[in-house]
């Protein structure tokens, strides 16, 4: 997506020293976004769709810039600092595709230690050990959730093992275990998006439980859970009520437990529903459900699930590689921008920091993401990092920072996979059921943000001109709804389409 212009000129003689300060000053011009009738215009134009659309007390920020034309269109508080909420993904998968590349690939790998004997008795351990890969669940696999540990032990069967003596072992030494950001919301920490993070994870490190009315009232309705796991229990309350009105049921996990409690009602008529609930500890998840599949294809195991120890890793004893499974940082970038799925983009920032310092830590993820943006010219103490998926407040960004990030991004080798990693306006992801209407379909591709009190977008506009450009709006100390944020955030959309 380029624009180029061909226009008939007139020479003239101009002197040479003249020439250079008339450029130096067009230069400066247009990178400060000097006014002209045209910016003017423009200029008047957002006033008054701000002055429209922005309640009281909010605090708005834009930046606007045109990288077809190399010039700032439009700024409001473009170098103050906002909660940026998603928004802060773009610069975790930005900088995953310019730092680990394209083509970079997460790896588990099944390992044994100990012998096997000719009539298929394992005299040790099965070891899984993980590279913080995101994608071990159904979601590339027709929703079939247990899709990845059920091939393993397939492929187990393959060599020939019928008996494991030892123990199924997860090795998530990769990452840290501060499964949960400190700075995350206290009380949602058993919710889908406060999913915790590890070096070894499955099914998005949460339990699918799906509810459904019992066939009478007063009936406790009917739960079962995917996976079928032992890993959690199922404590339930619920019953059946024929009144409508009185449908009201909640799901509540303690804290470093997996019992899950289920109280309330759920209406006679109603259809069968899917919950998420975020799991604890999730390595164990992950090696307590390959044991079950190991025991499904009719291989004994004689040991237990557990998670690797210091007393594993001294032994001494040689690992054995049974083989390797491996998903791309491609779709796993996908499925963190346009789905907004937290849980990736965190589990992405921690590979970011095991990879390249070592350290698979949310510190070690973002020293890479500040390395990166010191690149783009940005110093350091303009702004505060604090996790990778914009789940903290304490993420504290610029518009201006998004438009720069965006121009780099948009010239990048990458730059194709990043832009198509966005949600797409009326389209897809988290912006399907926005800016559906001719002509804006499809011009605006973006990245939303949502916590309580913030909402923001920043992404591409492609102009009825072929004009592409940059821009960043974040809402913050919104009181109540962010509808009227988002009117407001779609109206400039709109205006730079057809400006």
């Amino acid at each position: 997506m380029k624009l180029f212009l061909s226009k008939k000129h007139t020479t003239y003689k101009i002197p040479f020293f003249f020439l250079v300060l008339l450029l130096l000053f067009y230069a400066i011009c247009l990178e400060s976004g000097w006014s002209t009738p045209e910016n003017r215009e423009l200029k008047d134009d957002i006033d008054a769709i701000l002055q429209k659309y922005k309640s009281k007390n909010t605090q708005v920020g834009i930046s606007i810039f045109s990288i077809s034309n190399n010039k700032y269109l439009y700024e409001f508080n473009s170098d103050e600092l906002f909660v940026v909420a998603s928004n802060m993904k773009l610069f975790t998968t930005a900088t995953a595709l310019v730092y680990l590349g394209a083509g970079y690939e997460f790896k588990t790998e099944i390992l044994y230690r100990g012998n096997i004997s000719v009539d298929g008795k394992l005299d040790g351990d099965i070891i899984i050990k993980g590279s913080g890969d995101p994608n071990i669940s159904g979601r590339f696999f027709d929703g079939n959730v247990t899709a990845v540990p059920a091939y393993w032990a397939d492929r187990i069967r393959e060599h020939g093992i019928q008996v494991i003596n030892g123990d199924i072992i997860a090795d998530d030494s990769i990452f840290d275990r501060e499964f949960v950001h400190s700075n995350w919301p206290k009380d949602q920490l058993t919710k889908w998006y406060c999913a915790p993070v590890s070096g070894l994870s499955f099914n998005d490190n949460c339990v699918d439980v799906i509810v459904e009315p019992d066939s009478k009232p007063g009936g406790l309705i009917s739960v079962r859970t995917e996976p079928e796991t032992s890993f959690v229990k199922i404590i339930n309350k619920c019953k059946t009520t024929a009144l409508k009105s009185k449908q009201s049921y909640s799901l509540y996990r303690k804290p470093f437990e997996n019992q899950i409690y289920l109280k309330g009602f759920l209406w006679l008529k109603s259809k069968p529903r899917r919950e998420w609930m975020a799991i604890y500890n999730p390595p164990l998840y992950l090696t307590t459900v390959f044991k079950e599949m190991l025991e499904n294809k009719d291989i004994r195991i004689l040991g237990e699930a557990r998670v690797i120890n210091e007393s594993d890793k001294n032994t001494g004893n040689r690992l054995h590689k049974l083989f390797t499974t491996t998903s791309s940082l491609r779709q796993s970038i996908t499925v963190a921008n346009k789905r907004s799925q937290g849980f990736y983009a965190e589990q992405i920032l921690k590979a970011l920091g095991a990879i390249m310092n070592n350290d698979g830590s949310f510190s070690g993820g973002l020293e890479v993401i500040i390395d990166f943006i010191t690149k783009l010219g940005i110093p350091e103490e303009s702004y505060h990092l604090d996790d990778g998926s914009g789940l903290s407040k304490k993420n504290k960004l610029t518009p201006e920072m998004f438009t720069r990030l965006l121009r780099y991004m948009y010239k990048h080798k990458n730059a194709g996979i990043f832009l198509k990693s966005l949600p797409i306006a009326g389209t897809d992801g988290t912006l399907k059921k926005r800016l559906r209407e001719k002509p804006y379909k499809s011009r605006i591709r973006a990245k939303t943000g949502y916590v309580n009190g913030t909402s923001t977008l920043s992404g591409y506009v492609k102009t009825l001109d072929e004009e592409v450009i940059a821009f960043s709006i974040l809402v913050n100390k919104i009181r109540g709804s962010a509808w009227k944020a988002k009117q407001l955030q779609d109206a400039i959309c709109k205006f730079l389409v057809t400006y």
